[in-house]
């Protein structure tokens, strides 16, 4: 029994490893983003952030007095890497380690492992940051001056104002090509490793070649928040200037690529994927118009995960009724022409079945 449990524990890591090996690569690409714009402190933040969550995990699978075999899937890693890099660069150091220790010990832990957890880890870790520390969690330095080092609050330090603020405001940044130039290379205040529109892009394309079962969500997500962009702009300098924005601010791109594609708390239909993630989009953009954070993807993101299996139960109705529709149009047709053959012809709107006999016993 205890070899059965080891196979299957092996044959579950090796899946979810496969899976986080690729995520970890496209963080990878962001995490050279942020060290460009903010320095090699970004780099540190990461760390300790990862540390933490692994040796999270690792306390509580001692505590409950069973040996950590879950730790090379590199779920942990994953973790606390994303909730470092969806911080400022002047949070402070121990804000994304406790971050992910409530992502692991709450989010993830009670409901077994990363194959069986209900909700994004990452998600809830740092929806449970802006709760508890808002002010930390949506300051962002300047991009217009080196404060490389200096923590927010401390003297010295200058706020921007981010993308997803300016949207909050109904602020524009204007239709300056400099402008949108700097929104694509990530040349605006915001999360350190969710600003750049130009990387968040090539890794959606990197994404529909390595994982394209899991890039339909992605796209439906995405495609849903861009249809609200257009339909209903914050600001008055035009629609594409809008979508830009949206699609540029916050965590939104970051989240359709990492959170909500999740294979194991999103549905595993493909339509009801298409479903989900469209319904994410649009609750998003709802967020985003009425909530009170200017940002609260990773609070959609959670309330999806809920829902993920009654968007199944959707899917699986829609394709029943699309399919039983489908095999009933093939039998009437078949039936029809079945009729066709055996109804001899009419004159005069009767049916000349006497006249048939007759001549087939006059032959006789």
């Amino acid at each position: 029994m205890k070899e059965l449990n080891k196979q299957k524990v092996k044959e579950e890591n090796k899946q979810v490893r496969a899976y986080m090996t690729d995520m970890l690569v496209m963080l990878s690409a962001t995490m050279i983003i942020a060290v460009f714009h903010y320095g090699f402190r970004c780099l540190l933040m990461v760390a300790t952030s990862i540390i933490a969550a692994v040796l999270c995990e690792s306390c509580v699978d001692l505590a409950k007095k069973r040996t950590p075999q879950r730790i090379g899937d590199l779920s942990a890693v994953f973790t606390g890497a994303a909730i470092a890099l969806m911080l400022p660069a002047s949070a402070p150091m121990w804000l994304a380690p406790i971050g992910s220790i409530f992502a692991i010990a709450v989010a993830k832990l009670p409901f077994g492992n990363a194959k069986t957890s209900l909700f994004v880890p990452a998600a809830a870790g740092f929806a449970f940051l802006s709760l508890s520390y808002r002010e930390l969690v949506f300051t962002y330095p300047s991009v217009n001056f080196d404060m490389s080092g200096i923590v927010t609050g401390e003297e010295g330090f200058i706020s921007g104002i981010s993308v997803a603020n300016m949207l909050s405001q109904k602020t524009s940044i204007g239709t300056g090509i400099i402008n949108v130039i700097d929104l694509f290379i990530g040349r605006v205040a915001g999360p350190v490793g969710t600003s750049c529109i130009f990387v968040m892009f090539g890794l959606f394309l990197y994404m529909l070649i390595r994982r394209s079962s899991e890039w339909i969500t992605s796209a439906s997500f995405l495609a849903a928040c861009s249809i609200l962009a257009v339909i209903f702009p914050r600001v008055l300098t035009g629609r594409s200037i809008s979508l830009v924005m949206e699609l540029s601010s916050g965590m939104l791109f970051f989240a359709a690529i990492f959170f909500i594609s999740d294979p194991v708390t999103s549905p595993k239909d493909q339509l009801s994927r298409v479903l989900y993630g469209f319904a994410g989009g649009l609750l998003t953009m709802i967020f985003r118009y009425f909530g009170a954070f200017e940002e609260g993807v990773c609070f959609v993101i959670i309330i999806m995960n809920a829902l993920s299996t009654y968007f199944d139960t959707l899917g699986e109705k829609l394709n029943n009724y699309i399919n039983s529709k489908d095999t009933k149009s093939k039998p009437q047709k078949s039936k029809k022409n079945k009729k066709a053959k055996d109804t001899p012809k009419t004159e005069g709107g009767y049916i000349l079945w006497k006249s048939v006999i007759k001549k087939t016993k006059t032959k006789t």
